[in-house]
C-alpha cells in the first residue's frame, strides 16, 4: 500500500513538471520571430520564336587520304636512317640503307655490290668483242663477194659473233638481277609525302617485307571530325563546313558522313581539302564549323537556361516570382542559343545560371529576377 502511495506522488509531480516545461518552451516559441521563405537572385533570359539556323562546333583531326607502309624487300641490318619524321620526301628519295647480316656475308651489301662490278666488266668485255667480231663478219663478207675466202670462213665468223651476242644478253641478264638484289638493300619512298613514322633504329635487323617507315600524302588531305549522333541527321555530304584556326577562316565541304557505331552515341565527317589548311602539319587539330539545317518556326532560348539531362532536359519559367519547371525536347545548338520543343511560350522569362544552380530549382522556388537578358 505505501509502495502504491509513492509511485502515485512520484507520477503527479512529473506530469506537472512536464506541462510546465510545455508551457515554457511555447512561451519562447511565440516570442521568436518566424523568417520568410528564401528567396534566390536569379538572371533571367526571354523565350523567342523564328527560324533557327546555325552551326554546330566540333573538332576535327587532319589526316592524309592517301598513305603507305613501306616494308623491306630483303632482310639485313639498318645501317643508315636517312629520313626521319616529318621529313618531306620526293617519290625515290632513300629513307634507309641495310646491309647483310653476319649469318648470310654472300647475301650482303658488299658481296652482291662486288658481283655487280665484275658484271659490269664482263659486259663492257663481251659489247668490245662482240664489237670486234661485227668488223671481222663484215670484213669476211666482204671478201666472200670477191672470191678471196670460202663460205665456210664467213659462216665461222657469223657464229662467233652470234654466240657472243647469246653471251652478252646471258650476262646483261644476270647484272640485270643483281642490281635488283642490291637496289633492296635501300628503302626508298614510293611517293610524294611526309615521314610520319620511323619504326626501325640503327643497328636493328629487319626482317623481309618489314614495316619500316610509314609515308602519308598531304595533299590532297581530309579533316575527321567527331559529331554528335544527335546532330548528324541535320548534315549532309556537300554541306558548307567553316574551318577556324587562330583567328583564321577557309571553307570547305562535307565529303562523307559516317553514322554511328553501336552504342557510341558519335559519328564522324570527312572534309576534304587540297592541302593541310592554314599551313598545319598533318595530325594537328582544327576547329570545325558545321552549317546545321534550318528549323523554322521553333522556340529559342539562351543556352545557359538549359539544364540539359541524358534522357530529359528542362529550363525554368519565372512565373509570380516563382519558379515552374518545363521539360524540353533539344532539336539544335547553335553557340549561345538552343531550339527546343516543350509547352512555352515567346512571352516567357527563364533561370539563366549554372548547371549547379539550376539543379537547385524546383517548382514553387521563390525567386527575384535581377536582369533580363535576351
Amino acid at each position: 500500500m505505501r509502495r502504491r502511495i509513492i509511485f502515485g506522488v512520484i507520477l503527479v509531480l512529473v506530469l506537472v513538471s512536464a506541462a510546465r516545461l510545455v508551457r515554457m518552451r511555447k512561451g519562447q516559441l511565440m516570442g521568436q520571430r518566424v523568417s520568410p521563405v528564401a528567396t534566390v537572385p536569379v538572371k533571367t533570359g526571354q523565350v523567342s520564336l523564328g527560324d533557327f539556323s546555325g552551326e554546330q562546333v566540333c573538332y576535327g583531326v587532319i589526316t592524309s587520304e592517301r598513305q603507305a607502309v613501306v616494308r623491306s624487300r630483303t632482310g639485313g641490318e639498318v645501317s643508315h636512317i636517312l629520313a626521319r619524321e616529318g621529313d618531306v620526301v620526293v617519290k625515290g628519295d632513300p629513307l634507309a640503307e641495310l646491309d647483310g647480316t653476319a649469318y648470310a656475308p654472300l647475301a650482303s651489301r658488299a658481296a652482291i655490290g662486288t658481283v655487280v662490278s665484275n658484271l659490269e666488266r664482263s659486259v663492257e668485255g663481251l659489247r668490245l668483242t662482240r664489237k670486234n667480231l661485227k668488223a671481222t663478219l663484215d670484213n669476211d663478207r666482204m671478201l666472200r663477194q670477191n672470191d678471196a675466202i670460202s663460205q665456210q670462213q664467213v659462216d665461222m665468223s657469223e657464229n662467233r659473233y652470234e654466240e657472243a651476242g647469246v653471251q652478252l644478253l646471258a650476262v646483261r641478264s644476270e647484272l640485270a638481277g643483281q642490281r635488283a638484289q642490291l637496289a633492296h638493300f635501300t628503302v626508298k619512298a614510293p611517293f610524294d609525302g611526309v615521314v610520319a613514322d620511323v619504326q626501325v633504329q640503327v643497328g636493328d635487323v629487319a626482317a623481309p617485307m618489314q614495316s619500316l617507315f610509314r609515308i602519308e600524302d598531304p595533299s590532297p588531305c581530309k579533316i575527321v571530325a567527331t559529331v554528335s549522333s544527335r546532330d548528324l541527321p541535320r548534315i549532309q555530304p556537300g554541306g558548307a563546313v567553316t574551318l577556324v584556326s587562330n583567328g583564321k577562316y577557309q571553307r570547305a565541304e562535307i565529303g562523307r558522313i559516317h553514322p554511328s557505331v553501336g552504342s557510341t552515341g558519335t559519328g564522324s565527317v570527312d572534309v576534304f581539302v587540297d592541302n593541310p589548311p592554314f599551313g598545319l602539319s598533318l595530325g594537328s587539330s582544327v576547329e570545325v564549323r558545321l552549317a546545321v539545317d534550318v528549323l523554322p518556326r521553333v522556340l529559342m532560348v539562351p543556352a545557359t537556361a538549359v539544364l540539359e539531362g541524358v534522357q530529359v532536359s528542362r529550363v525554368h519559367v519565372v512565373q509570380d516570382d516563382t519558379v515552374r519547371v518545363v521539360p524540353v525536347r533539344i532539336l539544335a545548338a547553335s553557340g549561345e542559343v538552343v531550339a527546343v520543343r516543350g509547352d512555352l511560350s515567346p512571352t516567357d522569362r527563364l533561370v539563366l545560371g549554372s548547371d549547379s544552380l539550376l539543379m537547385r530549382l524546383a517548382n514553387g522556388v521563390h525567386v527575384s529576377a535581377q536582369g533580363d537578358y535576351r
